[in-house]
C-alpha cells in the first residue's frame, strides 16, 4: 500500500495484471510479473518474491538455464548447443562437439576416436604396444612393438612385418628358410646342404664361395697342373678329375707301349 501523497504512475496497474507498484508489483510493465504469479522460464523474477528460481539462473554462463535444457548448469560443456551439427548436443551424450564424426549410435571407424561415445575408442584403436600402429591399421600383435606393418623381417621366428610370413618359411621347400643360412630361398638346388656345381656360376651351398674357389672345386678349368688331391677327400678337383685320370693312364700306358714294341722287335729279328 502507498500512504499520502502517492505518484500517479505506482498507484496505477500500468501493465493490467490487476496489481500496480503500490501493491507490490516488482515490474508494472510486464504482465507476468506481479506477486503470486506462476514462476515461468523467462529468467524473471516472476511472483516478485526477491528471488530468482534456481532453474532460471544461469548457473555455467553457457547461455542456457537448467528450465531451458541445460542437463548440468555447473559445466558449461554441457548444454543443448548442437556445434558440430551432428544433430547432437552434449547434453544428448555428444562426447565431441566439435567434431560431427562423434556422437552416440555412430559406428566406430578406424581413428583412434571414440565416434559412439561410449567412453572409449574400440579395442582394435588402442596402440597398446605404443608402436604407432593400431590392430585395425594391420598390427597383427599390438603386444608387441618389433611387430608391426612397419617393421623389418629379422630372424626372430616372428611375422615382424605382419606380412603372413615368419622368417622360417621355407620358400623353396629345400628344408633351409632365409633365417637358416640358405642363400637362394628362391631354389631348390641352392642351401647349406647342396654339393658345389664346379661350373655354374652359383654359390651352391651358400659358404660364400663361388665354383672355383670352392674347396670342392679347388680347379674347375681343366688345367690341374700338379694333379692332387689337395683337399685329400680321395677325389681330385671336380671338373679336373677326368683330365687328371686321363694324364695319369697316359703316363702308366706309355712305359708299358714301348716295351712292347722292344719285344716285337726282337722276336722279329730272332726270325
Amino acid at each position: 500500500d502507498c500512504d499520502g501523497d502517492v505518484d500517479e504512475d505506482v498507484d496505477e496497474d500500468l501493465d493490467g495484471d490487476g496489481v500496480n507498484a503500490c501493491q507490490g508489483d516488482c515490474d508494472n510493465n510486464d504482465g507476468d510479473v506481479y506477486p503470486g504469479a506462476p514462476e515461468i522460464c523467462d529468467g524473471k523474477d516472476s511472483d516478485c518474491d526477491g528471488d530468482l528460481p534456481l532453474d532460471e539462473q544461469d548457473g555455467d554462463g553457457d547461455g542456457l538455464a537448467a528450465c531451458e535444457g541445460d542437463c548440468d548448469d555447473t559445466d558449461a560443456a554441457l548444454n543443448q548447443d548442437d556445434v558440430d551439427g551432428d544433430t547432437w548436443t552434449t547434453c544428448d551424450g555428444d562426447c565431441d562437439d566439435a567434431d560431427d564424426g562423434n556422437f552416440p549410435t555412430n559406428d566406430e571407424i578406424c581413428d583412434g576416436l571414440d565416434n559412439d561415445c561410449d567412453g572409449v575408442p574400440a579395442a582394435d584403436e588402442l596402440d597398446v604396444d605404443g608402436d604407432g600402429v593400431m590392430e585395425c591399421e594391420g598390427d597383427c600383435d599390438d603386444t608387441d612393438p618389433a611387430v608391426s606393418p612397419d617393421a623389418e623381417e629379422i630372424c626372430d621366428g616372428l611375422d615382424n612385418d605382419c606380412d603372413g610370413d615368419a622368417d622360417e618359411v621355407d620358400e623353396d621347400g629345400d628344408g633351409y628358410s632365409g633365417c637358416d643360412e640358405d642363400c637362394d630361398d628362391g631354389d631348390q638346388a641352392v642351401n647349406p646342404d647342396a654339393d658345389e656345381i664346379c661350373d655354374d656360376g652359383i654359390d651352391n651351398d651358400c659358404d660364400a664361395l663361388v665354383d672355383t674357389d670352392d674347396e670342392e672345386c679347388e680347379e674347375s678349368s681343366g688345367d690341374d697342373d700338379d694333379a692332387a688331391d689337395d683337399d685329400d677327400d680321395g677325389e681330385f678337383a671336380g671338373g679336373c678329375d677326368c683330365i687328371a685320370d686321363q694324364a695319369r693312364s697316359r703316363a702308366a700306358a706309355g712305359p708299358i707301349a714301348m716295351i712292347a714294341a722292344l719285344a716285337l722287335l726282337a722276336a722279329r729279328r730272332r726270325r
